[in-house]
């Protein structure tokens, strides 16, 4: 494999990649850079054994890559598992059919699964110990890029933050940039990440009658029988839910959302990372 025309290999942050020089098509590479097509590489131990360039160029015999994610500890020898992704997504099938064989071949014990690409992040508040949902937003713009985020009072006066991240990788990063911050949201604030049957797929927000808030976040006008308001400014739309259901609330978190914030950016530590893999 030609490194130096076709890749390019760079070392950052606990990972080596192997990334493609193509100039892709921008729909093409947005759908890639959302985890299109990922493959998940467990390796058997001993690790030490697998080298990222060895496993490049047997991958690459399928067909081009778009990037390998290669997890290294602080020697740059391999933490037991990578992310492979080629550039014709539709290749992940027959890549788990024929890669583990080929793998084989070199001595290499690889098992090659789906990736999961976990991209939520779930960070628990409470008002008293720490700032208000929109506090906790625009600490979070100084943090980490992310896509949007959900808040919840699941009980009264305490918040589920649900941040979503373009993907896994993203989510990583600001998983770590979070856990270092996270004083900043009070004493009482953990981070974790959102499992797939954790996932609220359902927001029950009222938008049909929201009215607008003006800079001081008091409504245009009188909203008495809508309990939605909107909020907006150049990129970010915000929408808060006001109700005594809210404060009282003890029940499904889907059926209480206070606030949906979008900030239109682009863009577990190494064990919890395997662990949302298998």
């Amino acid at each position: 494999m030609d490194f130096q025309t076709k890749y390019s290999k760079r070392h950052l942050n606990g990972t080596i990649y192997i990334a493609t020089r193509r100039v892709l098509e921008e729909k093409l590479r947005s759908e890639l850079a959302s985890g299109a097509g990922e493959l998940y590489l467990s390796f058997k131990a001993p690790f030490a054994a697998y080298d990222i360039e060895q496993i490049a160029q047997v991958a690459s015999e399928l067909g081009d890559i778009y990037v390998i994610r290669f997890k290294v500890d602080f020697r740059s020898e391999s933490r037991g598992y990578a992310f492979l992704q080629y550039i014709d997504a539709s290749l992940q099938a027959k890549a788990m059919e024929v890669l583990k064989q080929r793998f084989r071949d070199i001595n290499l014990d690889i098992n090659i699964l789906p990736s999961r690409n976990c991209r939520e992040l779930v960070m628990i508040t409470a008002a008293g110990t720490g700032p208000t949902p929109l506090k906790v937003y625009q600490q979070m713009l100084k943090i980490c890029s992310f896509n949007s985020v959900r808040v919840y009072e699941y009980r009264p006066h305490t918040y589920m933050h649900i941040f979503s991240y373009v993907n896994n990788e993203a989510a990583t990063l600001a998983f770590r940039d979070i856990r270092s911050n996270i004083l900043r949201f009070g004493h009482g604030a953990h981070v974790s990440w959102l499992r797939t049957n954790q996932t609220l797929a359902n927001d029950d927000f009222v938008t049909d009658c929201c009215q607008q808030l003006d800079s001081e976040m008091k409504p245009e006008s009188n909203a008495g029988t809508c309990n939605c308001f909107t909020f907006s400014r150049p990129q970010v739309v915000v929408v808060v839910v006001f109700s005594e259901e809210c404060q009282q609330f003890q029940g499904n978190a889907t059926t209480c959302g206070i606030m949906q914030l979008n900030e239109c950016k682009p863009e577990q530590e190494e064990e919890q990372q395997r662990e949302q893999q298998l």
